[in-house]
Parts: structure tokens; sequence; C-alpha cells
């Protein structure tokens, strides 16, 4: 069987979390599968984590909805409206956000469910491991914990991004921790930005201790990119640290994992088949497994597939496209074949990063951790250490494997110039990928730059075409499920 198989939602991880909260009459019917039923074994604890990565879906959504990897792109400057748009998108492209807008929801529910099916894993977990006696068992039972801890932070951690205002005041309020599954009629004050860093970094930490030898790129596994290891731990380590403003320890996390990887490139085509074909490069970190069926980024921008004749109600914008050098072959994926030239109003911008792979026409999987990432991590802290030189290095060493040729010399004058370049590249290299939002939110505040369309490209929603840096809207606002089951709870400021 195909690892990616696993992925598919665990009907039994999803039956425990639908029938064990607490019945109001709390009948015990016969042959109800209970928590205690579904999990007796190791065996057991591995099929409800699979479900647990089954319900991290970043890159769900369709029709003008989803996730946080069209949020990141179409609130920002990435989108404009496309060929067959019949207005989806428009509210979130008005940079309309109120407590009951759809994204906000969307995130909040799922990531809380994430933690909740972890919390629930964990639960049988804490019964089940003082059982164990084998060696191998307790091994695998470690690294099963491991990675249900890792699922935890990245729920609570993706929360605290798009939810707390200011990611350097500890005593400022964030989210709501959970580390137990709560009862239905449970209430929660929001707690602290310390408390949720703290929160996180535990888990992470508990984790890495935990998960050994897991898959780690020394051992022959066509696996390796599909769960989570240590480097994977690692890599989320180095996100974190960013954006608590510890960037020497996001640099130490960096400089951890570096002899196993490398940057695909464009010139020999590796770096088109990462999308394009679904290859694991040795660029990979981490990489959402798809397969037929399963969410597709396609569905994002498209009705159909990911051509002109696929029906795309959004594409790529002017202003991206203009942000690229004429040598960046990073193009030939971010655009599709069939791109237009910017000469006039009515050009075509298509979309071309995850065209649909062999598991059909609109999946892939997604490459949701790469090296490049982390070199712009890496590149941020040099910055801001004062070590400009380096930090242009860097940043020349990613160019050089993403344009024809090398790419030009750089250099920086200043911090934010530096900065600024870094945040430009950030929108190149990841781009469709789930970061746009959240780059001007922290990067951005720092040097003043919010989002500026082109005015092509505003026109295209008849939307306005700037927000400023550090506008109440770079945070979500509590979502109005929450705020209906939860009042007491502290609501994000100008949403009120």
């Amino acid at each position: 069987m195909k690892m990616k198989k696993i992925f598919k939602f665990s009907l039994l991880a999803l039956f425990v979390g639908a029938v064990s909260c607490d019945d109001a009459i709390d009948i015990n019917q016969e042959n109800e599968l209970t928590e205690e039923n579904a999990y007796q074994t190791v065996a057991d604890l591995q099929t409800g984590l699979n479900g647990v990565y089954a319900a991290y879906v970043p890159d769900a959504g369709s029709n003008g909805t989803g996730d946080v990897i069209l949020f990141n792109d179409l609130f920002t400057d990435n989108i404009k409206r496309g060929l067959s748009s019949s207005g989806q998108g428009n509210q979130v492209y008005n940079f309309i956000l109120q407590p009951g807008s759809q994204f906000p929801a969307t995130l909040w529910s799922n990531r809380y469910a994430l933690i909740n099916y972890s919390n629930r894993l964990l639960k049988a977990w804490d019964r089940i491991f003082p059982t164990l006696e084998s060696g191998p068992d307790i091994e695998t039972a470690n690294q099963i914990k491991a990675q249900a801890l890792a699922l935890r932070a990245i729920g609570h951690f993706e929360l605290l991004q798009y939810f707390t205002v200011n990611y350097e005041d500890p005593s400022a309020p964030s989210i709501i921790l959970l580390d137990f599954v709560p009862e239905v009629t449970d209430v929660f004050p929001r707690n602290t930005v310390g408390e949720s860093f703290e929160f996180i970094n535990n888990d992470l930490n508990e984790a890495a201790d935990l998960v050994g030898d897991f898959y780690a790129k020394d051992v022959a596994s066509p696996f390796n990119a599909y769960y989570i290891n240590g480097d994977v731990i690692k890599a989320l380590q180095a996100r974190v640290a960013l954006f608590q403003g510890d960037y020497t320890s996001a640099g130490t996390y960096v400089d951890a994992i570096e002899d196993n990887y490398t940057l695909s490139d464009t010139e020999t085509g590796t770096y088109q088949a990462m999308y394009n074909d679904d290859t694991t490069t040795e660029e990979n970190i981490w990489t959402l497994a798809r397969k037929d069926g399963d969410n597709g980024v396609v569905a994002l921008f498209y009705a159909n597939s990911a051509e002109i004749d696929g029906s795309p109600f959004f594409e790529a914008s002017y202003d991206l496209y203009d942000s690229f050098e004429a040598n960046d072959l990073r193009t030939s994926v971010v655009f599709n074949e069939e791109d237009g030239e910017t000469t006039s109003p009515g050009d075509i911008l298509l979309i071309g990063k995850y065209p649909g792979g062999s598991f059909g026409v609109q999946v892939n999987d997604v490459k949701w951790i790469r090296w490049a990432e982390m070199l712009l991590i890496r590149a941020e802290v040099q910055a801001r250490a004062g070590m400009l030189t380096e930090a242009a290095a860097t940043i020349e060493t990613l160019r050089d494997s993403r344009y024809q040729g090398n790419a030009p010399s750089v250099s920086y004058g200043s911090l934010n110039a530096a900065l600024a370049d870094i945040l430009l590249e950030r929108r190149r290299e990841l781009c469709f990928e789930g970061h746009r939002y959240l780059d001007l939110k922290r990067l951005g505040a720092d040097i003043g730059e919010g989002i500026d369309r082109d005015d092509r490209d505003c026109a295209s929603f008849s939307a306005p075409c700037n927000l400023p840096a550090g506008d109440y809207r770079f945070t979500l606002p509590i979502p109005t499920v929450e705020i209906n089951a939860n009042p007491g709870i502290e609501q994000n400021p100008n949403y009120n």
C-alpha cells in the first residue's frame, strides 16, 4: 500500500472524536465504541495518528473559500480577479473582515479540531503506554506521541499567528491553550502571548526529545518528507522563534538541519518538478501527502483544471508578476505556460503552482516546509544581527538556484534595506504557500510596508489598493462561533 493512502481520514479517529463526548443522559449502549475500546494497542494509536494528520488542511477550500493558503494571497497583493470570476472572494479582497467572516471561522474551528484530535490521542497514549513491555512498542509509542505533540503545537502556533495582535508583548491576550479534552460546556479565557509561546515551545521540545531518529534524513526511506521527524520539529521551532523575536534561536535551529538539505534548481528542472510532478527533492523538509480525492490547491483558484479552459476565478496579480526579474525561472512555476503579457487590462495571468500531478488533475502533495524558507529565516537572522554582508550572501545563494545563470550581486546598506529585500524574496519564493499575510503582518510592520496593490489589480475587484502596515486587520477577529459559545472571551481591537 502506498504511504499516501494512510493520510486519508481515519474513520476510527473521527468516530472516536464524535462519540467520546459525554452523552447528555450518559447511557452506555451495547456495542458502543468508546475511547477505551477504540484505543487498545500501539497499532490503534498509529491509526489515530493518521487521523490527526488528515485533520490538518491548510490547503482546504474551493470556489472562493479556503484555509490559509488562499487567505494569505487573496487578502494581500498576490491575486486579482480571474477570467471566470463570478465574484468569489470579493469581500476578502476588499479587506472586509468581521467576526462572522468565513476565513477566521474556518481557521479557528479547524485548528481547534486538530488540537482536539491530538489531545484525544495523547489521552489514549497516557493510558496505553504504561502497559507496554517490548522495546519496539515503547519506541514506536514515543514516536507517535512526538508527532501528536508537534501537531498540537502547529495548531496552537497557527492560531497564535493569526489571532494575536502583538507577538512581542508577553502579557497581551493570545489564544486559548488546551492540553486536555474539554467538556462541551467548558468556557475559557484567552491565555497570554507569553503563556502561549511557552506552551508551544514545551510541546516542540518534548517532541524533539521523544522522536529519536524516526525517519531521519540519513535513514533510507521514501517517507522521510511526509512524517514529522526531528528535522521537521527543528524547522517548526525556527518558525516559532522567528515570530517570538528570538532570532538567535531561530538561526540555531536552521543551522542544525543545514547538512540535510539542498536547494532544488530551476535550470536542471528539479525546482519545477517539485511542484508539477510531486517529486520529493532534497529541498523538502515536510510535505503534506495528498492523493486522488484529497484537497487540491488548484481548486482554490480554478473551478476545474489549472488552465484557461479550467475556469480560473482567481489569477496571479500584475504586481506579483512584475516583482520577478526577467531571468528568474520561478516564473515557469508561479505562472503557467498560458500566462499573458502584462500590457493591457485584459491580460490573463494563470496561477501555475500545484497544477495537479499523478494523483489527479487538481491534486499535488503540498510542500509545506522547504529549505528555501529556512534560508530566508537565516538571512533575516543575519540581518538583524548586523551581519548585512552575510545576509546578502544568503539571499544570493537562493537566487542563484532560481535564476538562469548567476543572479545579480546583492548588497545592503542598512537593516531596513535588507529586511525589505528579504520580504520581497519571501514573496517571490513563498507565494501561494500560505505566507504573504503573515509576512506583511510581522516583517512588513517592522519596515512600514503594508499592502500596496497595483491599480490594475485592485480595479479588477473594484477594491481598495492599500492597507497600511500595522492596520488592525492584520490580526483576525475572534469568530462569532467562539463568542456565541464563550461570551466572556476578549475580542481583538476594532472588531467589537
